[in-house]
């Protein structure tokens, strides 16, 4: 469980808080400071078509394709919040805003894991056209209402900045909380000899060895997962797999950010299943044609395991500031009043 517990802790200090809270920050930032309505006027076409949709989600659409598994959500939320779309729409977009961004695919999984750049930048895109055609599929019975007047609501910028970062670090706090103790929970599993009986139980019904040691890792926890499918070389499109389905822990990050839509978690999690089949049917398609040219299995655990966590007092020191920074802004919150 300890080691757990320091598995979690160092992913977010040196992947989860570098790579996600920029764009938590920018996903609410955007909405409020009025620039979601001004791109929605050039994205307006594309979101009315695809999606059914006013054109203040496209931006949203594309920070949540780029940024990050949980930064979709957060936008979305800030859209509703500020009452520029309806529950439904809200709801239908939570559906299928669920992805890794290409920092994290095309870097960490592709780069890192696989050794190879193009074939990461072939997995993310496989991703995001899952994205899409889920998306297509989940707005399909949204009614395209044309919003309301030509004007630009939005905050002055010093209190969109304060606010936006506030809510990003409180977000973040909640992700990071998840992560250490779904890591603590797999941490015990692992003590206790599951993944090992569960591997033996699924190879004893014929599920490949590679894939019946992988699958209890990617169904939890997406970073491990995928750490697991490169250590025990599974076929690519299982990998691809594991990154549209996301994980559990990432289903609760979600589920975090999206209390007040009320979605429901059955439905999420069949497209979260949905995502990972069409993620790995693109990607087996794909993998046809292309041959990586360097050898995508030749990482091992101890050499991308040491990339991915560099330094304990880093990662302690930077939780550590988000938290003195929420702190501190919600102590002059409630003296204010």
């Amino acid at each position: 469980m300890t080691t757990g517990a320091l598995q979690g802790l160092l992913y977010c200090g040196n992947i989860l808080i570098p790579s996600l809270f920029p764009f938590m920050v920018l996903s609410t930032f955007i909405v409020k400071c009025g620039l979601a309505d001004a791109l929605g006027r050039f994205l307006s076409p594309i979101t009315k078509k695809l999606f059914h949709t006013n054109g203040c989600v496209g931006a949203v659409i594309l920070l949540g394709m780029t940024g990050g598994f949980p930064v979709g959500a957060r936008g979305i939320t800030a859209l509703y919040d500020e009452r520029k779309i309806d529950l439904q729409t809200a709801q239908a977009l939570s559906m299928f805003l669920v992805g890794g961004g290409p920092g994290f695919v095309i870097f960490v999984v592709g780069t890192t894991l696989y050794n190879d750049t193009f074939t990461g930048l072939l997995l993310w895109l496989s991703q995001a056209a899952a994205q899409i055609i889920l998306g297509v599929y989940s707005c399909r019975k949204l009614t395209y209402t044309q919003p309301g007047g030509t004007n630009i609501h939005r905050q002055p910028l010093c209190n969109a900045i304060v606010e936006s970062t506030q809510i990003g670090v409180n977000g973040m706090i909640s992700l990071c909380g998840l992560v250490i103790i779904f890591s603590c929970v797999f941490g015990i599993l692992e003590d206790i000899h599951l993944t090992e009986i569960t591997s033996q139980i699924l190879c004893s019904i014929g599920i490949p060895q590679g894939i019946s040691k992988s699958i209890l890792s990617i169904l939890w926890e997406v970073t491990k997962g995928c750490n697991t499918c490169c250590d025990n070389a599974v076929p690519i499109w299982f990998t691809a797999f594991a990154l549209g389905w996301s994980g559990i822990c990432v289903h609760f990050q979600v589920y975090s950010v999206v209390t007040a839509l009320n979605i429901s978690k059955i439905k999420f999690t069949l497209y979260r299943f949905a995502q990972g089949v069409i993620s790995a049917v693109i990607t087996a398609v794909i993998f046809i044609f292309y041959t990586p040219t360097h050898g995508v299995y030749s990482s091992t655990l101890p050499q991308h395991s040491q990339q991915l966590s560099s330094n304990l007092a880093g990662s302690v020191s930077l939780i550590i500031l988000c938290i003195i920074f929420s702190v501190s802004v919600s102590t002059k919150s409630r003296r204010k009043f």
